[in-house]
């Protein structure tokens, strides 16, 4: 039976809106936006209320150039070869929608990607009569060059592009995104990375992996509102690089990027309609708080948090009497946790999790059929919790 009481949360927790009734391991499926950062959103929002005009005519573009400035070190690339979208998803999506597919072209990518990055992956192939790889990446994975070999061993003399994970989000794994991006250019093959679990996350040198397209979520990790994503071009692909959607500046680009003094691409991304752009002007005042929040930086808040998880992995692992199912070196603040074959199927053990024990973590399939629970860890979280967690997955399991 559970206990009479949850494990208190850290003083930093106060900093959150999260329900103190809910131990709360799953920072990894939409992030938790800070009361500070949320305060700045209400005030971009005061402002265009205050004029919209003038806010939409002239006040909008240096506004996101902010942003702009702040997220690019932290993800390691100019501010130039930088626009923002919603989310991940759809800088997948953009990324897609630029690349000319001829019938017979192959796009490689894994059974670990996300579900609705390989949803509109799948449907941009069919329209063009091309096809979808999926290179089968185990699990539990062993090493690094298991995972780099899987991938390069579908590569045919068809494939066009690749959409590769830098972190799986079903499985938490950072893969040799660097090392397999490099060596696909080398092949003369583009990729489009998917650093949905990127800035905050993991350290990020964009410019030196050289992706063409590399996309992430500022939602998650870096503390930003939701609706907040930036997408990276390779500057020998930004002309004629276009958005989903185009606005009233698409047939006198030039000129109204002339007027506004920026480059055309940032004057298409910045303004693709009237829409609430408060979460993205947001991310500056997120990169801000994510430097403060604790002494040493972002630098002391990725390091504390993949230490956490690791510990938090090494608690679970023991109170279920399971392997760990992959080398640490290939983790950062998340970690999945395969459930041993006698536990109730996925649904269950999420559903006791939640109701009886007051723990919202993600439990579900991996690629191969097995459950697993995927912890994440935050500065909001303690070791507590997770033996807490422990605990729980043990009583349900038994």
């Amino acid at each position: 039976m559970p206990p009479a009481s949850i494990p208190p949360p850290p003083p930093l927790a106060g900093l959150f809106r999260i329900d103190p009734t809910v131990v709360y391991l799953n920072h990894g499926s939409f992030g938790a936006c800070p009361g500070p950062v949320l305060q700045a959103q209400a005030r971009h929002r005061d402002r265009v209320e205050a004029d919209a005009v003038r806010f939409y005519v002239d006040d909008l573009w240096s506004m996101m150039d902010r942003s702009r400035s702040a997220l690019a070190p932290i993800i390691g690339c100019h501010a130039r070869d930088l626009v923002f979208v919603d989310n991940a998803t759809t800088g997948v999506t953009t990324a897609l929608h630029n690349i000319e597919l001829r019938p017979g072209d192959e796009i490689l990518t894994t059974t670990h990607e996300y579900t609705a990055c390989l949803n509109n992956t799948r449907e941009h192939a069919r329209r063009a009569g091309a096809s979808v790889v999926p290179a089968e990446l185990p699990w539990p994975m062993p090493d690094t060059d298991t995972a780099y070999e899987r991938v390069m061993s579908r590569v045919t003399d068809r494939t066009r592009v690749a959409l590769i994970s830098l972190v799986t989000s079903s499985t938490g794994i950072r893969l040799p995104a660097e090392r397999i991006v490099r060596d696909l250019d080398a092949r003369g093959i583009d990729t489009i990375l998917d650093a949905a679990h990127g800035p905050g996350c993991v350290p990020m040198r964009t410019d030196d992996w050289n992706a063409a397209w590399t996309t992430g979520n500022c939602h998650k990790w870096l503390f930003a509102p939701k609706g907040a994503a930036f997408l990276h071009v390779r500057r020998d692909k930004q002309p004629g690089f276009r958005p989903l959607i185009l606005s009233n500046d698409a047939e006198r680009l030039a000129a109204a990027a002339a007027r506004t003094g920026r480059p055309a691409w940032h004057h298409e991304f910045d303004y693709c309609g009237t829409d609430d752009v408060s979460a993205k002007l947001s991310i500056a005042d997120a990169c801000g708080f994510i430097g403060s929040v604790l002494p040493g930086g972002i630098e002391a808040v990725t390091e504390h948090n993949r230490a956490m998880c690791l510990r938090a992995r090494n608690t679970v692992c023991e109170a279920l009497g399971v392997a760990h199912p992959v080398p640490d070196g290939m983790l950062g603040p998340m970690a999945a946790i395969e459930l041993p074959p006698t536990s109730p199927d996925a649904a269950s053990v999420k559903d006791a999790l939640y109701h009886d024990w007051r723990i919202q973590v993600p439990v579900w399939d991996t690629p191969g059929g097995r459950p697993v629970v995927r912890l994440s860890a935050q500065i909001y979280n303690t070791d507590e919790q997770f033996e807490y967690l422990g605990e729980a997955l043990r009583a349900i399991v038994r």
